[in-house]
């Protein structure tokens, strides 16, 4: 089971710089001691601005255990003392930390051919609440978005995780894009789901999966490469 492991940190407007700063040195020191953890950073560009994303992708929680803890990775990384003061001053920056593990839904996805690391500088993030007893609607609604894709030529990918721990009943989509003009290129759903299956069909659809909704929010995140450890390609 795939699984998306995302720390979200919300960091004091004062404090960004040295926030930075002391990840930095941390992405530094684990890329070039080949660390086990490998992340990537995001920072939200539109949205809920001053959150950095910190993504993990594990095959399983087998494979997520022998990381360890953030503390941990600080002085296995950096050393007993460097570590612990570079933990100590991050978490001073820190003003919200919220993680999230969620496994990949293949079905619910048309993802690009192929994904790298920093092959897509930016994303738009979608996270979608279904209502208590309407997850399998909100469900069908992503998934109809993801079949209507190729139907139509249109030049959006979706990649669709759903949240096993943390807040449950969440759904997140990210498209990858080269740069913000991808965005001009592609139909806002209820177009697309029409052009795809007719308004009649589609907008049903996309009536019904939006009743299933309680809350939906998008974002465009972009990637930072200066603190990331991105895996290995």
């Amino acid at each position: 089971m795939a699984l998306t492991i995302v720390n979200s940190i919300g960091i004091r407007p004062d404090r960004i710089g040295q926030f930075q700063d002391e990840v930095a040195q941390l992405a530094e020191a684990a890329t070039d001691k080949g660390e086990e953890w490998r992340w990537t950073a995001h920072r939200t560009l539109f949205g809920e601005t001053l959150v950095m994303h910190f993504v993990t992708l594990t095959e399983s929680f087998a494979e997520l255990e022998p990381l360890g803890t953030v503390e941990e990775l600080w002085t296995r990384v950096l050393g007993d003392k460097k570590g612990q003061e570079g933990f100590r001053d991050t978490n001073e920056c820190v003003q919200t930390v919220q993680h999230t593990i969620s496994t990949l839904r293949p079905d619910l996805s048309y993802p690009p051919d192929e994904l790298q690391p920093g092959a897509y500088p930016a994303a738009a993030v979608t996270s979608v609440r279904a209502r208590p007893g309407q997850a399998e609607a909100c469900e069908e609604l992503i998934r109809k978005i993801a079949e209507a894709i190729p139907k139509t030529g249109d030049a959006a990918r979706i990649i669709t995780n759903q949240s096993i721990i943390g807040e449950l009943n969440l759904y997140w989509t990210v498209r990858p894009l080269r740069s913000l003009s991808d965005l001009d290129e592609q139909l806002p759903a209820p177009e697309l789901l029409n052009k795809a299956f007719g308004p009649a069909e589609g907008g049903l659809l996309w009536r019904s999966g939006s009743e299933a909704v309680e809350q939906a929010r998008r974002e465009i995140t972009g990637y930072v490469p200066e603190l990331s450890n991105p895996p290995q390609s």
